[in-house]
């Protein structure tokens, strides 16, 4: 289980996400100031959920499938391929490494 500050920055993070995609479609017009400070909220998110799901409960790094997978995803996001491909990519080695080793 992650730590109760890692908990908390996921959740504000989520619930500032969250609270800026609801009232995107009433504020069509936000000032250009809050916009390039609240751009990376959603990389931000996504990077902090990896974050969590590569650590076991002592905060270390945990060796299983979901490293490899998520170190080919971040070396095709580098080379700027379409996010789904991403995804799908890692889902595959995983797949393909949990029926190789029996993981």
């Amino acid at each position: 289980m992650a730590g109760p500050l890692a908990l908390a920055l996921v959740l504000g993070l989520a619930s500032l996400t969250y609270l800026m995609r609801a009232t995107g479609s009433f504020l069509p017009n936000l000032p250009a100031a809050i916009t390039e400070r609240t751009g990376g909220l959603a990389p931000a998110l996504l990077a902090a959920l990896v974050a969590i799901q590569l650590t076991g409960p002592s905060g270390l790094i945990h060796l299983d499938v979901k490293l490899p997978a998520v170190l080919i995803a971040a070396v095709l996001a580098a080379f700027r391929a379409p996010f789904i491909v991403c995804v799908v990519a890692g889902a595959v080695v995983a797949g393909l490494l949990r029926a190789a080793f029996h993981l």
